[in-house]
């Protein structure tokens, strides 16, 4: 049998589900704060998953998919442990915004990661959470979206190297768009791959999509990703499924030619490659005069749109990818 296993203040016995927290800072009354934790710890051995959600705090899609998925796991059937982290960035969440709105120093997490004990708040709570996992991990998944800013469609960016290639396509079905990113970088999954581990952060989902029904199939996708995952880990029982080949390459930022509202092009394709010259969107002025167009630059596809119509000429229109590789063995 396993030993328990305690990740900050959660132990979970084998066959157990623990709820807890990881210690950062105290409020304003001194009492401690947590990033809450949920750990499954299973009745064999098998690989530390870590489900990471809400980095950003206006992207809802990770707590809601990581409940989703939970839901599903019984710890005295599960072979290794699921840590999850419905929400990294607790303040931020409460706000709805995509960093800390009481940290106007170091607001966006996913960009400084792991922090510092020393830092300013956001550095602090980020160096806690990476205490916590960085020994206690084999396997990590980010979970992000477009938030309050835009659309993401299916997409892993994966640390460049063998074991999240293999995270990555592990996802299974509807998850063919895997681009490698590097190592070492300011974010969770490029840290742990720099420790040689595998680390993914998927995007999916938008506030454009969390009503009613929207919201919960955006989150039952995800989650079945992450189940995927786990079968494919042999952390519960069950066949994994797979794409055929992963689409790989990289991502070109489109941004907006003009001040005024941006209206993306009608039925257009996400995930589907379309040939140079495709218009995206057009902007107006506010006499309804189309001022600016935003076009393929070359061949590739939209993984990702703006949904807020009010847009600054330098914005961010569209998350463009150009495919340079089709791959078949990312799978060992």
């Amino acid at each position: 049998m396993p030993e328990p296993i305690t990740i900050g203040t959660a132990t979970a016995k084998p066959g157990e589900v623990a709820r807890g927290g990881i210690p950062i800072m105290g409020d304003l009354y001194g009492r401690p704060r947590e990033i809450p934790i949920i750990v499954y710890r299973g009745v064999e051995e098998g690989p530390v998953l870590w489900l990471n959600g809400a980095t950003h705090g206006d992207e809802p899609e990770g707590p809601f998919s990581i409940f989703k998925a939970l839901a599903e796991l019984d710890a005295s059937e599960l072979r290794g442990t699921v840590v999850a982290v419905p929400v990294m960035n607790v303040n931020a969440f409460i706000a709805g915004t995509r960093g800390d709105p009481l940290d106007s120093f170091s607001y966006d997490m996913n960009r400084l990661y792991p922090g510092k004990p020393d830092g300013y708040p956001t550095d602090r709570v980020a160096w806690s959470h990476w205490l916590a996992m960085k020994d206690n991990c084999d396997i990590q998944i980010n979970i992000h979206s477009g938030g309050e800013h835009s659309y993401l469609a299916h997409m892993i960016f994966a640390s460049d190297n063998p074991p999240s290639l293999e995270l990555a396509a592990a996802m299974g079905p509807g998850w063919s768009l895997v681009f490698r990113s590097g190592t070492g970088g300011n974010n969770p999954s490029s840290q742990m791959g720099a420790l040689g581990k595998g680390g993914i952060t998927v995007e999916l989902g938008g506030n454009c999509r969390t009503l009613t029904s929207d919201f919960h199939a955006i989150a039952d996708d995800l989650a079945a990703g992450y189940l995927n995952v786990m079968r494919h880990y042999n952390m519960i029982s069950g066949e994994a499924q797979y794409e055929s080949a992963w689409r790989m390459g990289y991502q070109i930022p489109l941004l907006a030619p003009a001040t005024g509202m941006y209206v993306g092009a009608a039925d257009l394709p996400f995930e589907t490659e379309v040939p140079a010259g495709t218009l995206i969107g057009q902007i107006h002025d506010l006499y309804g005069d189309v001022i600016g167009e935003v076009r393929a630059p070359q061949d590739g596809l939209i993984f990702g749109m703006r949904a807020r119509p009010s847009v600054i000429e330098g914005h961010w229109c569209c998350f463009f990818g150009v495919v340079e590789e089709t791959a078949a063995n990312l799978i060992p």
